[in-house]
This record gives structure tokens, C-alpha cells and sequence, in this order.
């Protein structure tokens, strides 16, 4: 326990100097957000949830195994969040990620990062393309399951799971083509979430749709900027079977 303290306040102090401007930028605005507006327990949820989110894609960006640790605290809220705007979808998706990735990280905090010092694996052209139409195959009972099931937004919350489940299938087997899908998928809650602020089904819509966009920036950086894109020179391509 002693050696996984000293490693997380490790693992703490090594964020780069673009993840602090980052984080320290949504930190300001999900509270300016929070202190302006009704406090409840949805919105304490909301917050707490929303900072520990954008931490852990701040720290996944730069390739820290902390993000396991902020992306299980972070899932917990979400989940709450989720659920109570209807979006069952999404809630299915937090346990995914949580069970394919937080917990793996947190269970492996010393051989993680061996992953990367290995190299990165990239798909060929075969390997997207099976990936992408498997996705779309899915897309369509998968709305109708939701639908059913009484989800505010079927359509748009069962792409959020299919894209955001396919990406954590990436990251466990290596592939740094996990952080395209990512951008995918925060494409796709962006409209989920807009359209929940649109039709005032959420009171943590708001929130929730400036914490997705900045999903989307640290995604960007992450793909063109961290050290998956320096590793791709080195990569092995490798087909999806």
C-alpha cells in the first residue's frame, strides 16, 4: 500500500505542461458552472464526476496507468448520471470501460506502461473496415433493445455503446487506433448530450456536454501529439482476426 501511494503522487506530479493548462481550464469552468447554479446531489455528483473525467483523460493522453484510479471514481458518477437521464446505453458503457480498462490499470499499476515500451499496434485497412461494419451491423437492434428498454435517446445512446465498447476492445489488445474511436465517440455523446440539453431531460446536461468537448480536445492531442503517435513509426500493423 506504501508503494502504491509513493505512485500515485508519482504518477500525479508527471503530467505535462499541456495537460495542466487543460485540466486547470475545465477545473475553472465546471466550477464557475457549479457555484452559479441550484446545488443538489445530482450536481455534487456531477462535478466531482465530471473533474475526476476530464483528469483521466488528461493522464490517459499523456499514457500515465493513473487514469485507471480517476476513470473508476469518474465511472461511478457517470453511471448515477447516466441513469438518471435515461441514457441506459451509456450506462452499460461505464461498466465496460470500467471492467476493460480501470480496473486492469488499477490491478496492474507496475507492468502497464511495459505495453507501451513494447510498442503500439496499428490496424490495416482490413482491420478498420471489419471493425466499422461490425459496428453498424450492431447499431440498429441494439437501438431497438434501448428503445424498449425506454431510453430518452435510443438512437444516439446505443452508438455511444457500440463505439465506446469497440474502443476499450482496442486498448486492451494494444492498438493506438483505440484513440480514433475515442474521438468517434465523443463526437457521438456531444450530440447525446446537446440533445438532452435541447429537450431539458437532464439538469447535469450542461455539464456533461463541456466535460465531452473536452474529451474531444485532449482525444485530438492525444492522437497527433502523444506517445501513440511517436510509437506508430515503430508499430507493428497487425490485422483485427
Amino acid at each position: 500500500m506504501k508503494n502504491y501511494l509513493i505512485w500515485l503522487k508519482d504518477e500525479l506530479k508527471s503530467i505535462n505542461t499541456a495537460g495542466s493548462i487543460m485540466l486547470a481550464f475545465i477545473i475553472g469552468v465546471q466550477l464557475a458552472f457549479f457555484l452559479t447554479s441550484t446545488i443538489t446531489t445530482l450536481s455534487v455528483i456531477t462535478l466531482i464526476a465530471t473533474l475526476m473525467g476530464s483528469a483521466c483523460t488528461v493522464y490517459m493522453m499523456i499514457g500515465k496507468p493513473i487514469n485507471g484510479l480517476l476513470g473508476l471514481i469518474s465511472a461511478f458518477g457517470y453511471i448515477y448520471i447516466n441513469w438518471t437521464a435515461g441514457h441506459y446505453a451509456s450506462v452499460l458503457d461505464q461498466i465496460v470501460f470500467v471492467l476493460l480498462i480501470d480496473l486492469p490499470l488499477i490491478f496492474t499499476w507496475k507492468t502497464w506502461g511495459h505495453r507501451i515500451e513494447n510498442g503500439v499496434k496499428f490496424m490495416k485497412l482490413r482491420g478498420w473496415v471489419l471493425t466499422i461494419i461490425s459496428m453498424l451491423i450492431l447499431w440498429w437492434p441494439i437501438t431497438l433493445i434501448y428503445t424498449k428498454l425506454g431510453d430518452t435517446n435510443p438512437l444516439w445512446d446505443a452508438l455511444t455503446l457500440i463505439i465506446g465498447a469497440a474502443a476499450s476492445i482496442l486498448v486492451v489488445k494494444g492498438y493506438g487506433d483505440s484513440y480514433s474511436l475515442w474521438l468517434l465517440s465523443d463526437a457521438v455523446m456531444i450530440v447525446l448530450w446537446a440533445t438532452a440539453l435541447v429537450a431539458g431531460y437532464s439538469a447535469s446536461s450542461l455539464p456533461m456536454l463541456l466535460t465531452i468537448t473536452f474529451y474531444l480536445v485532449t482525444s485530438l492531442y492525444g492522437k497527433f501529439f502523444s506517445i501513440w503517435k511517436n510509437d506508430k513509426k515503430e508499430a507493428q500493423e497487425v490485422e483485427v482476426d
